[in-house]
């Protein structure tokens, strides 16, 4: 027995001390430092069945967080609505970055500042092994293989959703690319292939378009959703952000759409003053007032389907013909045809005719629904003209 525990001793210290070294997973926790590892309670084990732990990562002021999945092994299911990881940007009401079960591992999950929440959630039934990660301090805007979004500043190139083409975007997932243009130039934006979830108000699953370099409503070109690719979009700098969220229940196609930059010259030279003068002549009203009301946040041409007078106002439903500013207009897509509804506030209301096409400048309110109040308007327009209002873009009041 002593000759045996001779050679046997050494062997037993090298367990213990390489099981010193394994790491415990534990349920959550607070994690701080330019480097770390998390994962699942009991990892490799199998995780404990209801349950919900929470990490709370933070990397040093001035980086971000990047975390990369090792390992993932929770109960499948296309929506994850039983076992799931959920990834944050920040500790509290951060967006949800993605939600993550079954075996696919993402690519890198990045911050936009130094925190990041991870949680994990386990009902009662099927289990695995769970998910072990890495997580790391990185400066923004670092290159990398992300899972979705990020910086881009070459002068073509693509952006898609998550499993394009091969299925349908995940649920609960944020995309944020930002499109960088030398100083002289614009980005033009075009959608080949688009499927989102439809919604008369694209409340759920949407795409929203930004000039600039951040969210900002005032600056929203636009927001869409369904399952026709939007008109070519165009910025008016050099700075383009775009927005893709879904939320945790139904899910489609995706999107994939490429940009390229131009030059600011070519998209913005001037027209002849003659179609100035022909557009006074049709609409009969003071030039100034056109022009200040191009200037809202919501200008199309369109033929009008439906209205409804109502007190003191005209619940009216329009096919869009053109879209020169969509503002947070709402639209619904079928096929080719976009169409949208509109309230016109009026003490004595106009007199609309179905069939016939008006141009209509106004705003939205919170829900997407356009609003024309007294000091906009709704005309009658003559689709020969639609060239001309081309020109009133580059007119200043």
């Amino acid at each position: 027995g002593k000759f045996l525990n001779k050679y046997l001793e050494p062997c037993i210290m090298l367990h213990k001390a390489f099981k010193s070294l394994t790491p415990v997973f534990t349920c959550g926790g607070n994690f701080t430092g330019d480097t770390g590892l998390i994962g699942s309670q009991g990892y490799p084990g199998v995780y404990p069945p209801n349950n919900k732990c929470v990490w709370r990562i933070t990397v040093p002021q001035g980086r971000v967080v990047s975390l990369l999945f090792r390992a993932l092994d929770l109960e499948s299911d296309s929506l994850c609505r039983y076992d799931f990881v959920d990834v944050y940007d920040g500790h509290i009401n951060g967006q949800r970055l993605g939600r993550f079960c079954g075996t696919a591992k993402p690519g890198a999950l990045v911050t936009n500042g130094n925190k990041m929440q991870v949680v994990m959630v386990s009902d009662a039934n099927t289990a695995g092994s769970g998910f072990l990660a890495v997580y790391s301090a990185i400066h923004p805007n670092e290159r990398g293989d992300r899972y979705c979004g990020g910086l881009l500043d070459k002068p073509s190139g693509t952006i898609k959703t998550p499993n394009w083409p091969d299925k349908d975007y995940p649920a609960g997932v944020t995309c944020s690319w930002h499109i960088v243009a030398p100083q002289d130039q614009i980005i033009e934006l075009k959608f080949e292939k688009f499927d989102v979830e439809r919604d008369s108000y694209c409340r759920y699953d949407h795409v929203a378009v930004f000039n600039g370099g951040e969210m900002n409503e005032s600056r929203k070109i636009g927001k869409f959703c369904g399952d026709s690719p939007p008109m070519p979009i165009y910025s008016d700098g050099n700075h383009l952000f775009i927005v893709f969220l879904s939320d945790l229940s139904l899910s489609a196609d995706g999107f994939i759409g490429h940009y390229r930059f131009k030059s600011r010259s070519l998209s913005t030279a001037s027209a002849p003053l003659t179609s100035m003068t022909e557009l006074y002549v049709l609409y009969t009203l003071p030039c100034t007032h056109v022009l200040c009301n191009f200037f809202s946040p919501t200008v199309i041409t369109a033929t009008l389907i439906s209205a409804a007078m109502r007190d003191h106002s005209v619940l009216a439903t329009f096919s869009i013909l053109h879209l020169y500013k969509e503002g947070s207009l709402a639209i619904q897509q079928a096929g080719k045809t976009m169409s949208t509804k509109v309230r016109v506030l009026c003490k004595k209301c106009p007199l609309v005719r179905r069939g016939l096409n008006y141009i209509v400048m106004g705003q939205t309110d919170e829900q997407g629904q356009g609003i024309v109040s007294p000091h906009n308007f709704v005309m009658a327009f003559k689709t020969k003209k639609q060239r001309d209002l081309g020109v009133l873009k580059n007119i200043r009041c």
